[in-house]
């Protein structure tokens, strides 16, 4: 992995050093088993166990020896036996194949690897309760297909978040039983000279279960779902990243990732405030799917043993849990100094003229008398005649410039002009002033017949206010709290 991407931890787990170390615990294990079977003299036992512990493993060494032999385990086997007496050699790496020795130690690498991603994922979280905390009552517009729909508090949104990631957290916890199982049962994994409660022995001793029905090697099908786990964590991250990249385009942002008081957004133009830690999830997202997709291609091996997953599980692994780290560490430094803007909430909220509740508008008509088409087509066109642009507005709209200077021309005009009036669906519909629109199919006696419908409609007071208490926050967002309350997140 690449130094900026790199977690130190993960780093050591996938070390040589680390890795021939964890070799030598598994035949140090199966020497004892041997002894406690009385397969071979404590006396024999104790030589071998003082001496291989006492002389740390050459690195340089086994690397050179590999070079000659291409085989990486016997390499790490002769570096050993040359410090036994020739007597010796013979019970060390007795009646088992290379992965034997490697299997246990790959569990125990994939195990250690996920405790330190699980502590990231816990403080993750603790964020997302943090935020949804604060933000209980900091109240925003929802969108449905990148378009207004109805209201939610910021908090809510950052208990969907939640929702999504605790999914996949518990997917990856789940994943750890399968690390539980190895496997001690010769080159094909049906024991030949080798006795069965060695296996049993040597393993408990790992804190292994015995997998029963594994060949040479553990069938990969048992670690696929690690990496699919990592991946789709990883993919929720991005999820959470995307709504935030979203939320920060410049114009009127509602949030936006911290952005350090020396940095720079851009090479070109200083006035940038790129996402850059938001994107990046965007690639380890990319990263962690394609390294999920090669090793879940090595749950297909040959018959009892080849040697094609080998060198995708020397890459791939460490890298997905770099990658998977480097994600959690960059999601917890932005939602950890996220920078949220109650303001221009409002101010979306104001400008989306009340189309927030444009479902409560229709059920409230329809609650009145009026047919379901007509409750909808009401507030419908209500929704469109009030983003209609003024007279000034459409002649800009409708008269593409035919020069810069024109255009140039139109951007001062625009300038010029006063703010427009925001007019509600609120207070649109019970004026009765519905217009015809041409981007709908109803005539001027459809919306004739509206307008009638409508003026007798309000003339009640009761109805009036009935009606504008369905724009309030207390009334939209009234079962809010049921979501705090099933996810267990409650102020103190």
């Amino acid at each position: 992995m690449l130094e900026r991407y790199e977690n130190p931890e993960i780093t050591n787990i996938f070390t040589d050093g680390y890795k021939l170390n964890l070799w030598q615990e598994t035949e140090f294990a199966v020497i004892r088993a041997m002894l406690k079977l009385e397969m071979i003299s404590k006396e024999n036992y104790e030589t071998i166990f003082q001496v291989l512990d006492n002389t740390p493993i050459d690195i340089e060494w086994w690397k050179k020896r590999d070079k000659e032999i291409h085989h990486d385990l016997n390499a790490f086997i002769d570096e050993r036996v040359r410090h036994l007496p020739t007597e010796l050699h013979q019970y060390f790496h007795k009646n088992i194949t290379s992965y034997d020795t490697e299997e246990p130690a790959f569990a125990r690498m994939l195990f250690e690897a996920m405790h330190v991603i699980l502590p990231l994922c816990g403080e993750f979280k603790s964020e997302l309760i943090a935020l949804a905390l604060e933000y209980r009552y900091t109240i925003m517009n929802a969108r449905t297909h990148g378009q207004e729909a109805e209201l939610q508090s910021f908090g809510a949104r950052c208990l969907s978040w939640m929702a999504d990631y605790q999914v996949a957290a518990q997917a990856l916890i789940r994943t750890l039983e399968n690390l539980g199982y190895s496997k001690l049962s010769g080159a094909i994994g049906k024991y030949g000279s080798l006795n069965p409660e060695i296996e049993k022995l040597a393993l408990a001793d790992l804190k292994f279960k015995p997998f029963t029905g594994a060949t040479q090697i553990m069938p990969r099908i048992l670690y696929a779902p690690i990496a699919q786990a990592l991946s789709n964590l990883v993919s929720v991250l991005d999820k959470i990243a995307g709504d935030i990249r979203l939320a920060a385009r410049s114009g009127r942002p509602i949030m936006q990732e911290p952005f350090q008081k020396k940095q720079k957004g851009s090479s070109a133009m200083p006035h940038k405030k790129n996402t850059i830690r938001t994107e990046q999830i965007e690639g380890m997202a990319r990263l962690a799917r394609g390294y999920m997709s090669m090793i879940s291609e090595n749950i297909k091996t040959w018959e009892e043993r080849a040697i094609e997953q080998s060198s995708v599980e020397r890459v791939a692994w460490p890298d997905l849990f770099h990658v998977t780290a480097q994600a959690l560490k960059v999601m917890n430094l932005v939602m950890s100094g996220l920078k949220v803007y109650p303001d221009n909430m409002l101010k979306e909220i104001h400008e989306s003229r009340g189309v927030y509740a444009s479902s409560e508008a229709k059920e409230f008509l329809k609650a009145q008398g009026l047919s379901h088409e007509a409750a909808y087509r009401i507030v419908q066109l209500a929704s469109f005649n009030v983003f209609e642009p003024n007279s000034d507005r459409l002649v800009i709209r409708e008269n593409a410039p035919s020069s810069f200077k024109e255009a140039n021309a139109q951007l001062k005009m625009i300038s010029r002009l006063k703010p427009e009036k925001i007019t509600s669906i609120e207070d649109f519909i019970p004026r009765a002033k519905l217009r015809v629109s041409e981007s709908l199919d109803a005539s001027w006696g459809d919306v004739h017949n509206y307008n009638v419908i409508l003026q007798k409609l309000f003339a009640d007071k009761k109805v009036v206010s009935e009606w504008h208490r369905l724009f309030t926050p207390e009334h939209l967002l009234q079962h809010e709290k049921f979501l705090f309350e099933q996810m267990n997140i409650v102020a103190k």
